[in-house]
């Protein structure tokens, strides 16, 4: 089974995510493979955003390992 990993920007005060999410290009083999990349993936959006903003907002990275869908 592959899956697919979406991330999204979420703040801690707003209770909301950012809409649309972060669909990240490619695919994983294994669940734990998809994981391990929504931790990196994430930790690397976190630190791309202001970090004013970032505490301000209480944002935070969230992400989900979406199974793929056959018919």
């Amino acid at each position: 089974m592959k899956f697919f990993l979406i991330l999204w920007v979420c703040s801690a005060i707003h209770g909301s995510c950012i809409v649309p999410p972060i669909t990240v290009p490619g695919e994983y083999n294994s669940h734990t493979a998809c994981v391990t990349a929504g931790y990196k993936e994430g930790h690397n959006v976190f630190i791309a955003i202001d970090k004013t903003l970032a505490e301000k907002q209480r944002l935070f990275v969230a992400f989900h390992c979406n199974p793929e869908v056959s018919i």
